[in-house]
Parts: structure tokens; sequence; C-alpha cells
């Protein structure tokens, strides 16, 4: 069938694409929050969602730290993670988006403005940074096996962590006081925190950065102002994986014991941690 649009026609149809497009921007109100649910999509099929509210005179626009949070539900691949994240400055520059964390370790991207004028330019700048920002922890940057082998044993090991200590427990989170470095989990009982990481990798050479980068977080840990309250740094290594080689990694799995307060855990002995976590 062929089309014989005049300018009106098309004018017409410009209409009706502006019409469903913002037929597809929504809101809902939380409190003193505006929640305004874009016609921005993601990669993974999910609709971007930005916050305003008014404070002190100024506008501000957040991402409510959804993209931190993870509430866009995207794989997270731990080798990728130095990539994403110049991603993400690359697109804070660009967006002029900055950032602040809250007592919970959660990172808030946000803009503000002075005039209900320039709200829309911002709604828009926020919302493309959150679009940017989501779509790269879709993307596969790396070793696609590794990625699948990091992300399967951090989602088993998080559910077994998750169905023990429910509420007790948070995932990708740091001290607040070393917010650039993050524990797979920590569980808080009390007034004494579990620090938890995962080692895993699809070869010996992914192994062994994952055990490196584990004993440095373990090493800053023990210089956090919390140090009084951590009650155990704890090691769940993965030793199903390809890459568990313990007679080429000896020495590395030594140092690693060495920053722990426990014997790293195997994960075909992974009740031990009920034991290390009472």
């Amino acid at each position: 069938m062929v089309l014989n649009l005049n300018n009106m026609d098309l004018i017409e149809l410009f209409t009706r694409i502006k019409k469903s497009f913002c037929e597809l921007t929504t809101y809902k109100l939380r409190d003193d929050v505006l929640e305004v649910i874009t016609a921005f999509s993601t990669l993974n099929n999910k609709f971007v969602s930005v916050f305003i509210k008014i404070d002190s005179q100024r506008i501000i626009v957040t991402d409510n730290g959804w993209i931190d949070s993870n509430a866009y539900e995207t794989p997270i691949y731990d080798v990728s993670e130095e990539i994403v994240k110049r991603v993400i400055s690359s697109y804070s520059f660009s967006y002029a988006i900055k950032n602040t964390v809250d007592n919970s370790g959660i990172t808030y991207y946000y803009k503000t403005c002075d005039t209900i004028e320039s709200l829309p330019s911002i709604v828009f700048d926020v919302a493309n940074f959150i679009v940017g920002s989501v779509n790269s922890f879709c993307i596969h940057f790396k070793d696609e096996k590794e990625e699948k082998e990091r992300e399967t044993f951090r989602k088993e090991a998080s559910n077994f962590l998750n169905m023990q200590y429910h509420d007790n427990v948070r995932f990708k989170i740091p001290l607040d006081d070393f917010i650039n470095i993050k524990f797979n989990a920590i569980v808080n009982k009390g007034s004494n925190l579990f620090l938890i990481s995962f080692v895993t990798g699809s070869t010996p050479y992914y192994f062994e950065n994952d055990l490196r980068k584990t004993i440095v977080n373990f090493e800053i840990a023990d210089k956090s102002k919390y140090r009084n309250n951590i009650k155990e740094m704890i090691s769940i290594i993965n030793n199903t994986s390809e890459g568990y080689q313990p007679e080429k990694s000896s020495s590395i799995l030594s140092l690693l014991s060495e920053k722990t307060t426990k014997p790293p855990i195997n994960w075909t002995n992974k009740k031990t941690i009920l034991e290390y976590i009472n």
C-alpha cells in the first residue's frame, strides 16, 4: 500500500505521536515527593522514574537511589564494574549530574533548578542520565562466561543469606566511611556487623583477581571507624567454579585467611556460615 501524505497529514501524524508519547508519562504522589514515570525505557524494558521535591527554594530532581539500589533489576556483573563506573561518570559530566550518599550507603543522583520554567529541561537531563546509566549495566562489556559465572554465584549466595537473615542482611553496600568499597553482603545483628565477600571466577586469572580484591577490601575495613563493631570478616569461596585451583592459588588463599576473622568458607560447606553468624 502506498501512502500519499500532504503537510496536514504529517502534522496529524506528529499530533498522534505526541499524544501517545505523553500518555505514557504518568505520576505517583509519595508524601512530599512527586514521582514522574516517564516514557523513557531501558534496555531491559523498565520505564524510568524521576523524583521531584522542593527544598529550600530549590527544585531537586533525583533518581531516588534507584540506580545504586538496582530498582531497575539489571544484571550485576562485578567484572564490568569499573567500566560501568566510567560510563556513569561520563553521563554525569554530560548532563551535569551531581550525587550524594545517604546514611545506608545508597548513592542518589540529582540535579537542581531554581524555576519551574527550567524543570522540564532538568527532568529530561536526569531521565536521559538514568537511561544511559541503567543500560550500561545491561551490556556485556567483558567475558560472557565469566559474567554468567559471577552473576549465578552471586544470586545463589545472596538467596542463601537472604533466606537465613532476612531484614538483617543487605547486599552490595559499603561501610559509610569508605563508600567506594562495597561488600557483597553485610549482616547486622544488634551492634555487630558481619562483612561478607564472595570469591569466584571462571578461570584462575579471574578467581585470583577476586581474591586480591577481597583481601584489599578487608584490609580497608580494618581501618574503618566501625572496626569495633565488626564482629566477623567472612569470605565465601566458590569451590565449584572452574577457576578454583587451590594448589595454584595457595599463596593468595593463605593471605586471605590472614585477613579474615574466620577460615574462608567453601560454598559446598555453606552451612558453616550459620556457625560464624549467630
